[in-house]
């Protein structure tokens, strides 16, 4: 006799709140469908109307790869959806499937030569132009799938959608979205800070995850809880501190800070020709690391031999520290050795990478490191 596994009865106000964030969501996505074939497509790209944002240029497929995708259109193979946006200008910002249209654009260019083909391998080594006139008529009239987005789409919208549809194999990661679509005084602040020798040894990660900007995306983090963290706050969970903004959809927060943040950098600039809240963020990132290279023999990982650099630890350690020294400056002075508070029970715990994002789990961390260093 199988037995029923009995599931834990789900609060009502839990179904209410999921019910909320779909009925938000879903009203920022609208869109209409058409159909364009290759020649038009590739029209429009040449002339520029058509374009591939700053973000996803310098992904593209190999050369295989390629010749792939070729083959499986001479096949008949349904090609998946492409999206568009069209921008205030009236362009259309190719928002997935830049991929594709390019692969299909230098084909028909004669920049590819065909290789590697196993379903049809007596085209191995051929351009467009080397097939019949009548094979290359029906190539150029064959038709791609268009999504085409409001203009009201913003743009945190287009690149979360980016990151979730994206068919194109490798894909831009959020850091590298961001400093695409988001250039500004505080994006180029974040790429200098992320690249200071300091930082750099503090954070000693593989060249992959640096290829990746994995180092871009911890600065940002860092700033972005920093700046949003109200101390005079009590948060859900009874505690001292919250971030009123976050809702457990970090890109979203992330991008809007990111947004917001070189706006203000930017209007302060226009106007006084400098800007004191740049300088003050990057004062208190450079204290900080002065602080973590101090009290952790470590840094931000786990041994003196580490290689990685978990996320969720540099937040706690970072935003912890931050947060303490702001209310009491004389911790650098001081600079209490963290290693028991690093080794303990209950860090391990909160720094564990499961639900990392939910919100209570990412205050719950911070507060550790603030708390502990603020007995000291």
């Amino acid at each position: 006799m199988v037995r029923k596994t009995r599931r834990k009865k789900i609060d009502p106000l839990h179904v209410d709140e999921a019910e909320k964030q779909i009925r938000e969501y879903s009203r920022t996505v609208k869109f209409t469908v058409t159909e364009y074939s290759f020649e038009f497509i590739v029209q429009k790209l040449n002339t520029d109307r058509y374009y591939v944002p700053g973000y996803q240029r310098e992904f593209v497929w190999t050369s295989v790869k390629q010749s792939k995708f070729i083959e499986s259109v001479f096949m008949g193979l349904p090609i998946p959806f492409v999206f568009f946006w069209q921008d205030e200008a009236g362009r259309m910002e190719i928002v997935d499937g830049s991929q594709r249209i390019r692969t299909i654009r230098d084909f028909m260019a004669d920049k590819i030569a065909l290789r590697e083909l196993e379903t049809i391998p007596a085209a191995n080594g051929l351009r467009y132009t080397d097939f019949p006139t009548s094979r290359q008529l029906m190539f150029a009239e064959k038709s791609l799938r268009v999504i085409i987005l409001d203009n009201s789409t913003d743009a945190i919208t287009r690149t979360e959608m980016f990151a979730r549809i994206n068919t194109g194999g490798t894909t831009a990661n959020d850091a590298e979205v961001r400093r695409g679509s988001l250039p500004g005084p505080f994006t180029d602040m974040i790429i200098s800070l992320a690249e200071t020798p300091q930082f750099q040894a503090l954070t000693p990660i593989s060249q992959p995850l640096v290829d990746k900007r994995e180092r871009e995306e911890l600065v940002t983090r860092f700033f972005a809880y920093l700046q949003s963290f109200d101390p005079a706050l009590i948060s859900a969970d009874g505690g001292h501190g919250d971030i009123l903004n976050y809702k457990e959809e970090p890109r979203r927060f992330y991008f809007s800070f990111v947004k917001e943040t070189n706006e203000r950098i930017a209007a302060e600039i226009e106007q006084h020709g400098t800007s004191v809240t740049a300088d003050a963020m990057r004062d208190e990132f450079l204290k900080m690391l002065q602080f973590v290279e101090l009290v952790s023999p470590n840094g931000f990982t786990k041994s003196q031999t580490g290689n990685q650099v978990p996320r969720v630890r540099f937040e706690s350690i970072a935003v912890g520290s931050a947060l303490a020294l702001r209310v009491d400056p004389g911790l650098l002075q001081r600079a209490p050795n963290i290693t028991p508070l690093l080794d303990s029970a209950p860090f391990k715990v909160a720094t564990k990478s499961d639900a990392a994002n939910v919100k209570s789990k990412l205050l719950g961390r911070i507060r550790l490191v603030r708390d502990w260093l603020a007995d000291k």
